[in-house]
């Protein structure tokens, strides 16, 4: 069985690329819903975060093979996380314990990128999604 890679391995690969054809070739090659999911949320200036400023206290998953593909099951809760009409219909408390819940359930480099797709981080070129992903960063 072929496995994919984790999504912070992805993103990792992307932004090691310096050039914006390359960032758009790892983007397209790596193409799935959750990536997608992953590169909205960080970087579309029309998302917003319901969570406080800074990073939560968190236990990181002790490091295990297994966790790596689990951020993919994951990317459907972060909706709870941002202003949509799902995220409206959690009280703040739970939806901070939910995200916590989620930091602790994925592999340590998913949870780092969680954090930095929280925070806005990502060092993904704004023209190469656009290009990789044009429905995606249609309103950019």
């Amino acid at each position: 069985m072929n496995k994919r890679p984790a999504l912070a391995q992805i993103i990792e690969k992307v932004e090691t690329q310096k050039t914006k054809s390359k960032q758009v070739e790892f983007l397209k090659k790596y193409s799935c819903k959750e990536l997608k999911t992953v590169i909205g949320y960080a970087m579309d200036p029309g998302v917003t975060w319901l969570l406080p400023e800074g990073d939560p206290p968190f236990t990181p998953l002790a490091q295990s093979t297994d966790q790596e593909g689990r951020f993919y099951n994951e990317t459907d809760k972060l909706l709870y996380f941002i202003a949509s009409p799902e995220g409206q219909n959690v009280k703040q408390i739970r939806r901070e314990q939910l995200f916590i819940q989620v930091l602790e359930s994925i592999d340590p480099r998913d949870a780092q990128l969680l954090l930095r797709m929280k925070n806005k981080q990502l060092k993904i070129k704004k023209e190469a999604v656009k290009e990789a992903f044009p429905n995606l960063a249609a309103n950019w």
